[in-house]
């Protein structure tokens, strides 16, 4: 073999040794430094508006996607309104002897439905002419200026993960920018614990798996509009 070869053949021999290597530590320094997840989305804080009082929704002026403001009046609720009278002509001793209802008449009024906080309607569950009771929900408003992200981390990782610590977050409806962000919560349960089924299994037949931790992290927007639901990646610097 000429000595120039020989040559190539180490250098290259060398340059794969050293790729390895480098993969190795990236493996390693990842494994060590970060906890990463792909099981995440943008949440925000939202905000119901109910009925106030039983009555009919008579109007609803905003529709899904319109920003309100805070103490916007955004509807009418039609309620009945009752008065108690004596009738005309009778004397005191006969109205207080009269049945209760003969000096009942009733009226409806109209009272207004004002948004509690500032926000976007997300969603309406009420149509203007529906009976509705006091509590009945009308809409749902959600508070894009409070956009955060919840990541359910693994069950073995999360005992590395604590409050304050650093994490870089991709949106996937926004490739190629990285959000900075930082751990606020770390949820004191899985996600199955407070399931309204939970999981169970017959005897003989259970299978393990890996559960899944809530944690919630407070994000720099940068000016971008983050919507609730949107798909995340987060990483998490321990």
């Amino acid at each position: 073999m000429k000595a120039s070869r020989l040559i190539l053949v180490n250098v290259l021999v060398l340059v794969g040794l050293a790729i390895v290597a480098a993969l190795a530590y990236y493996y390693y320094s990842t494994q060590s430094h970060y906890v990463s997840s792909q099981d995440a989305s943008i949440a925000a804080t939202t905000v119901p508006v109910v009925a106030s009082a039983p009555g009919s929704l008579a109007t609803l002026t905003v529709a899904v996607g319109q920003h309100v403001a805070k103490g916007q009046v955004i509807g009418t609720e039609a309620v009945a309104a009752q008065s108690t009278a004596a009738p005309a002509g009778a004397s005191t001793a006969s109205a207080k002897t009269d049945p209760p209802s003969s000096g009942v008449s009733s009226a409806t009024t109209t009272i207004p439905i004002v948004a509690p906080v500032a926000g976007d309607v997300a969603a309406t569950s009420a149509a203007a002419g529906q009976d509705v009771a006091a509590g009945t929900p009308l809409l749902t408003l959600v508070q894009l200026k409070t956009a955060y992200v919840t990541a359910n981390i693994p069950e073995t990782n999360i005992r590395h993960i604590h409050v304050g610590e650093s994490v870089d977050v991709t949106v996937s409806a926004i490739p190629g920018v990285t959000f900075h962000g930082t751990v606020t919560a770390v949820a004191p349960a899985t996600q199955s614990f407070f399931s309204v089924i939970p999981a169970s299994a017959t005897a003989g037949t259970y299978v393990q798996t890996t559960q899944r931790i809530p944690v919630n992290i407070r994000l720099h927007t940068m000016g971008y509009t983050l919507l609730p639901g949107e798909s995340c990646s987060v990483r998490v610097h321990t």
